[in-house]
């Protein structure tokens, strides 16, 4: 029973820290502007406010712009049941395969390009070609990084591998996960449509992936397509956070432990927003036919960690 409590708080931190995160990451590019920027609450009010609005749907639609909203957001929570975050103990630790937690997003991306065109408009086929696109080149790199950590601790299994990363401990960590922390980074950046693969603050028809499929979603679509992407960014920090700087309490079970690894946790996930942050404010959006050169970029940083790994 009390790894299920454990389990289901460390659910309900990653989840409601999410529009956080995204929040903390457009105050600090607003920062570095010499902006004011919005309070750290906005993508909460957001969220609210389009829970509160009208769905509408276009003519032309068929019954999968009325689904694709809930299967994208299904799809990512339980992704998010799969994810330690402060404990190895997660909601589905039996069933907690990283190989698993990878295909459960992709549903999620092959749903909602399906949104993009079923409203039979020229930029939702556009954005969902390039997501389709970048989610297959990007999808080798991450499980090679995936494979690494299944060699290095004997275990594709979430929770196992959390553990013994944590286990060894910070000043274990082998060269070569520098590497495959650099390719994450870059899959991370793929995946969740940020710069310099897409600008998440934007709406230039030419220049959309992520924005040009859900250009038309309105309302409570709109909301969850948005808490999806929100929760999904928060999931790969989460990731990067706990395989490259394992530090925390995640043996403890007192209240006072748990405490105190949700605010390891929290600093954690600020510091590795940090980059994204900075990234997006240091380069310009690359043009799409550069994509499939930095993703192959990752997918040789991947694999170099992987045989540097082995040898």
């Amino acid at each position: 029973m009390e790894n299920i409590v454990i389990g289901l708080l460390q659910f309900v931190i990653l989840v409601a820290i999410s529009p956080f995160i995204k929040t903390f990451i457009h105050k600090i590019k607003c920062i570095l502007r010499g902006q004011k920027g919005p309070p750290l609450t906005q993508a909460y009010k957001d969220i609210y406010r389009l829970f509160k609005k009208e769905v509408v749907i276009s003519k032309d639609a068929s019954f999968i712009s009325r689904i694709a909203p809930y299967v994208v957001f299904v799809s990512t929570l339980w992704a998010a049941t799969f994810l330690p975050v402060i404990n190895k103990y997660t909601l589905l630790n039996f069933t907690g395969d990283i190989i698993a937690l990878a295909y459960i997003l992709a549903l999620g991306v092959f749903f909602i390009a399906l949104y993009g065109m079923d409203q039979a408009s020229a930029f939702g086929g556009l954005g969902s070609s390039r997501e389709i696109t970048i989610a297959a080149l990007s999808e080798a790199s991450f499980m090679l990084i995936i494979f690494t950590f299944a060699l290095q601790t004997g275990s594709t299994n979430i929770g196992e591998i959390f553990e013994k990363v944590h286990q060894f401990g910070i000043s274990h960590v082998p060269v070569s996960v520098a590497f495959a922390l650099i390719s994450l980074l870059i899959v991370s950046l793929a995946e969740n449509a940020r710069i310099p693969f897409d600008n998440p603050e934007t709406h230039l028809e030419l220049t959309m992936v992520h924005e040009a499929m859900i250009l038309e979603a309105s309302g409570r679509h709109l909301a969850l397509f948005e808490l999806s992407s929100y929760i999904k960014l928060t999931i790969f920090l989460t990731l990067a956070s706990n395989l490259f700087f394992p530090v925390g309490f995640y043996k403890e079970t007192s209240i006072l432990f748990i405490i105190l690894g949700v605010v390891v946790y929290i600093l954690k996930m600020l510091l590795f927003a940090v980059p994204v942050a900075l990234i997006e404010m240091s380069m310009a959006k690359f043009r799409f036919f550069r994509v499939p050169e930095i993703l192959t970029l990752a997918f040789i940083l991947s694999l170099i960690s992987l045989i540097i790994y082995n040898t």
